[in-house]
């Protein structure tokens, strides 16, 4: 049965005029795709939008892939989309040159192709190269005495001092740990910090948690442009408008300021951060021809394109590390021995409340283990990130034509008992090979292929670092009378925990 809503919407999108499709645009989308394996039709114009809706929609496509197999197709509303759900496919697929369109929807159109998320062709691909390149001259590896591990250990320094002033009180840890996160990726960006009460943050918060309640209230217009001409809907897509336009004009006003800074200097100097090497390249650019492969600025506004990475490793590193550190707090509450395992492994290397660096990585592979056995389980963003097709794809016996969406189920692939058996179960073992600490080549959270996290590394420094110096500072438990929060959680941006709140107790030395 559908609700009064859904009702309400196949008669608006019934009776509408809609300009941009056509019943023939819809017919020849169905001759295309009728040697794809079919998932359900769903109905005309919404083709299966009206059920996701009741539930997430990861477990909406985990469902059918019971039913259709490890490949699929669906319509919804404008959007041919195929579902991957083995790593074979989505390694297969991905690694492909003609893999790396991204969707052309509203939302993503608000980015006017700028930044690393949205960007793609020349632009992303230069982009990407310079990124990894000067993400790694600023210290952001998995070895130890990295110039940025010591700016990660200012915000754990900070953070341990806070806790240790809490008290025992119960504190939101998203809350508290969020502001160190933002400083991680601030830092290396721009080497900025907010200091506590910092207006800016309270702002950014306000920003990308409204973003995301918005973001839920149009995601149908990202399949279904008429959507968008619902009363109200208008005025949520602009509300969104807004809040990126005050997110970009702080990282603007930090560029501007910047470039005074640097006309003020009587000589050059070893870049600081992101910017500095941005700026530096900015300048060497200025005399380079215009079609000169070499320039990372094709055909673009480099400013404009500055803040929007800027905007883009900001939402994405401080989204997904604060969201992993908060559920591998909650599976230590929910494992107590794999909590007694950490703290032991730690014991062996380091005593209790001493320092723990990228130098004992090495000698501490099951921490590594716990952090990436709690992405699989609770499949941090279980749909990946959507991919389109730039030309058309065999697979097997079947055709995707190009322009498809192709979403891989990461879900389905993190809960495969023939890759990962008894996956309900919580075994950080999994990642450990002969006593070392080993990445499968079927873990996917990280996505694979030419669009594979571009801050992977960052993510798995702060991690470690974050999670092993709280783990060998403090006990911590749920307030009294209070559960532990399930794994269902709540889907935004990421899959995230039900908010709660911890207390921390220092331990004993």
């Amino acid at each position: 049965m559908w609700s009064n809503r859904d009702e309400r919407l196949f008669f608006f999108c019934e009776n509408a005029n809609f300009s941009y499709i056509s019943t023939v645009d819809l017919h020849d989308d169905a001759e295309k795709s009728r040697s794809i394996n079919k998932g359900p039709w769903g109905f005309p114009f919404l083709g299966i939008l009206p059920f996701m809706n009741r539930r997430p929609p990861h477990l909406v496509y985990l469902n059918m892939s019971k039913q259709y197999g490890d490949v699929f197709s669906v319509q919804m509303g404008n959007n041919l989309t195929v579902c991957l759900g083995t790593t074979k496919l989505m390694k297969e697929f991905f690694s492909r040159n003609d893999s790396t369109g991204r969707p052309d929807t509203p939302l993503n159109n608000l980015m006017e192709g700028y930044g690393i998320i949205t960007s793609q062709g020349a632009l992303w691909k230069r982009q990407r190269v310079f990124l990894h390149e000067k993400f790694r001259a600023l210290g952001v590896k998995l070895w130890p005495n990295t110039r940025f591990e010591k700016s990660i250990f200012v915000e754990i320094e900070e953070l341990v001092t806070e806790l240790n002033d809490s008290k025992g009180q119960a504190v939101n840890p998203a809350r508290l740990f969020g502001r160190h996160i933002h400083n991680v990726i601030c830092q290396l960006m721009m080497s900025y910090r907010f200091e506590p009460n910092d207006k800016n943050f309270t702002m950014f918060n306000e920003r990308v948690s409204r973003g995301m309640q918005l973001f839920g209230q149009v995601l149908i217009g990202e399949h279904l442009r008429a959507y968008l001409k619902l009363p109200g809907k208008m005025a949520v897509l602009n509300e969104i408008k807004r809040n990126l336009v005050d997110i970009s004009k702080f990282h603007r006003d930090h560029v501007i300021e910047r470039v005074k800074q640097r006309e003020t200097l009587t000589a050059a100097k070893e870049p600081a951060d992101l910017l500095d090497y941005y700026l530096d390249r900015l300048d060497e650019e200025k005399s380079m021809d215009k079609n000169d492969k070499k320039n990372i600025f094709p055909d673009v506004d480099p400013v404009k394109q500055i803040v929007q990475v800027m905007n883009d490793l900001f939402s994405a590193g401080m989204d997904t590390s604060l969201t992993s550190l908060l559920w591998t707090f909650i599976m230590m509450l929910k494992n107590p021995e794999a909590a007694s395992k950490v703290r032991a492994e730690i014991r062996k290397v380091v005593a209790v409340g001493e320092r723990v660096t990228m130098a004992h990585r090495l000698e501490m592979p099951y921490i590594e283990a716990v952090l990436l056995e709690t992405m699989r389980m609770v499949s941090l963003v279980p749909l990946g990130t959507t991919h389109v097709n730039t030309e058309d794809w065999k697979i097997g016996e079947y055709t995707v034509p190009a322009g498809t969406h192709i979403v891989p189920l990461i879900n389905k692939m993190n809960m495969d008992p023939e890759i990962y058996p008894e996956p309900e179960s919580f075994k950080p073992e999994r990642f450990i090979r002969e006593g070392k600490f080993t990445i499968t080549d079927t873990f996917m959270q990280f996505g694979i292929g030419q669009r594979m996290c571009i801050g992977n590394m960052l993510a798995r420094m702060e991690l470690f670092l974050f999670f092993s110096n709280l783990m060998n500072s403090f006990e911590f438990s749920m307030p009294e009378g209070e559960d532990v929060p399930p794994l269902d959680g709540v889907l935004g941006s990421t899959h995230a925990p039900l908010p709660f709140k911890l207390c921390f107790k220092p331990l004993v030395v």
